[in-house]
Order: C-alpha cells, then structure tokens, then sequence
C-alpha cells in the first residue's frame, strides 16, 4: 500500500487540531494588540507557525484533500503575514527600510511615468528658453508679471549689492516654511491633475518649464546666467525633482485609472497606489529640504559664499538624490537589519512567491503562503 493511500486526513487534522487552534488564538491575539504578547507568546507563536508550516507541507505531499489543506495553508499565510510582513512594519526602525529600499524601488519600478514627467517639463523649458533667445521680449508675454521686476541684470545688482536676504535662523526657518509648503502645493496640484486627467498634470508640468526656460534665458542674456546657476542651484537641484517625483505618481493613478488593461480599473488602483504613495511622500521629503535651503543657503550672495561652490553644491545635492533613488539596491541582509522584512518576505517583482523560512525539521515553509502580485501596468514603463 503506498504512503498516499495510506494517509488519513483526518486523523491528522485530529492529532494537530489543538496546536493549530493555539495558533489562531495568537494570531488573534496579537492582531487586536500587537504588543500583548510578549516576547514569550511572539516565541510561541513563531514555533506554532513552524510547527503549523511542516504540517502544510507534509500534508501536500500526502494528499490532495481541499477539506484539510485550504484551511491549513489560510492559517500559515496569516501567520507568515503576522511575523515576516506586518511585524516588520511596526518595527520602529522599518523608516530607514522605508527611505532606503521602498522609496528607490518604487522609482525605480516607475521610472517610465518619471520620464514622462521630465520630458514633458523639459519641453515646456526648450520652449521657453528658445522663444526668449529669438525674441527677448518674449519673456514678458511668457512669465507672469510677480516673477519679472525690470530686467535681470538690475535685479542681480540689487541682490548682491544689498545686505544679506536673512539674518537670522528664525527668518530663514519662516521663510523655508512658507517656501517648501507653497512647493507642496503645487506638486499636488500636478499630481492630482495627472491622477485625474493625465493630460492636465503634463500641461501643468509643461507650462512650469517654459517659466523656467524662458527666465533662464532672460538671465543669459543680461549676461548674469552664472548668478542664474548659483542662485536657483542649489535649491532647483531638489525642488524640480521633487515636482517631478510627485507628478510622476499622479502619472502612476492617472495611468491606472483611465488605462488599467486586463486586470480591470480597481485592480490596477490596487496595484498603483503603493508606488505612487511612495512616491509622492518621497517628493515631500525632497520638497521640504529643498524649501529648507531655498530659504537659507540659495539667499546668500557672492560675498558670503561663492557663486562656484554654490553651484558645485547644487551638482552634489542632484547627484545625491540620483544615487538615492535609481544608484543602489539594499541587499536582503541589509533590509533585514533595517527592519525591511523577515527571513522571507516577499519579493518586490516578479510573480514567483517568496523563499520560505526553514522548519525546524529541515523542511520548508508553504510555497503560496503570500499570494503572486497582480500583473503590474507597463504603459509607464513599470518593470517586471
């Protein structure tokens, strides 16, 4: 008689019924209090769910009975999420997983909506800065009047001619406050554009780079274009990424929202909002330091810093925001001390289902405890 034939479900569910209903009483336990356990009840929860993953898996090699495995895999993969997944995420450091793993990744799987972004904003600025070089009265017709006070030379010589712009740290903490969340706003305002017209947020982004085009050439040709550099540098080289960045998520729940493909329009919400999530509170850490050194270290003139170091500056604060997100990928060992997941947790890409922690009988845990992500969109370049 073989080993399969010979296997009673039932009295293997019988003889390990009691430690599976501990199981789910912890499991119940610590999702109504996620601290009450203790560490003598996470200790017991983890050898019951070790225990619970060795049934699983004994049990398929030996039958093929719904009545005894649909159940038995439920209560692993509640138990998987309850120790590797949701733990992890309580842990008080799982920001720096957070800022050094989730956000980079998400740019990284969204890179195409990023450059959707950044071309349409670099038109909008080609535009701008062709229009005022063939025509320099262009600028006025181009730019609102708040922007434009008599020409750039004149404002340049009232700038460096001046005393320093702050004095103190209280004017420049002020002024950066009112600076980073005007930045906010706007970003938001482009992501929701994008989110909710698509065409709108690229219209929007558009039309800021001709602003900035058309300044930008305004400068060169009063021939102030390195004060130019210095000035908007160092605190341009955050606050244009990070408006990107925001309406790159826009991108994200627009693209999901007017274009889902197969899986259906909830669905593909679904599958966008984490990224775009990320995404966007990673333009808001951008934009407020970015609005930090708008309103201190950009104010300082020639006289108290160079304009060459300000620009050298600006070249360090952009290649630094590119390492961050597309430079470097953490290691697993590094996520895991930074609290970005268990021994197992599921893999960012791809739909094979995550490595399993080993049993304490040498055997693996369930191969389907966290189910395959759904297909991900790819109008926007979302990688596998």
């Amino acid at each position: 008689m073989s080993m399969a034939s010979s296997f009673d479900p039932q009295a293997f569910a019988a003889e390990r019924g009691e430690r599976w209903r501990r199981l789910e009483e912890l499991l119940d336990h610590h999702e109504r209090d996620p601290a009450g356990l203790g560490r003598a009840g996470l200790q017991d929860l983890l050898r019951l769910y070790r225990l619970a993953a060795a049934d699983l898996n004994r049990a398929r090699s030996r039958t093929a009975s719904p009545a005894l495995l649909v159940p038995l895999n439920a209560l692993v993969a509640r138990a998987y999420r309850a120790l590797y997944a949701g733990g992890a995420r309580r842990r008080p450091w799982r920001i720096g997983a957070f800022l050094l793993h989730d956000i980079p990744a998400a740019a990284r799987a969204r890179r195409g909506a990023l450059a959707v972004a950044l071309a349409a904003f670099l038109a909008g600025a080609a535009l701008g800065f062709a229009a005022v070089l063939a025509d320099p009265g262009a600028v006025e017709r181009l730019v609102p009047a708040q922007f434009l006070a008599g020409s750039a030379a004149e404002r340049v010589a009232d700038i460096e001619q001046g005393p320093e712009r702050i004095g103190q740290l209280r004017e420049a903490a002020g002024f950066a406050s009112m600076l980073y969340t005007h930045n906010i706003q706007v970003t938001f305002l482009c992501a929701a554009a994008a989110a909710t017209t698509v065409l709108g947020g690229l219209v929007l982004l558009f039309y800021n780079g001709v602003i900035l085009g058309a300044i930008a050439a305004q400068y060169l040709l009063d021939g102030v274009g390195v004060f130019f550099l210095a000035w908007v540098g160092p605190h341009g080289a955050l606050e244009i990424p990070g408006i990107l960045i925001g309406s790159a998520a826009g991108l994200v729940l627009g693209q999901a929202l007017w274009l889902p493909g197969g899986p259906g329009r909830a669905a593909a919400l679904r599958t966008a909002a984490p990224d775009a999530l990320r995404l966007l509170l990673a333009a808001a850490l951008v934009l407020v330091a970015a609005g930090l050194i708008e309103g201190s270290f950009s104010q300082f003139t020639a006289r108290t810093v160079a304009h060459p170091l300000k620009i050298l500056v600006a070249a360090i604060l952009f290649a630094g925001l590119v390492v961050w997100l597309f430079g470097f990928r953490l290691g697993r060992s590094s996520r895991r001390l930074l609290g970005g997941g268990g021994p197992a947790g599921p893999q960012r890409s791809g739909g094979a289902a995550p490595v399993q922690p080993r049993t304490r009988d040498g055997e693996a845990g369930p191969c389907d405890a966290v189910a395959a992500p759904a297909e991900r969109g790819k109008f926007f370049g979302k990688s596998p």
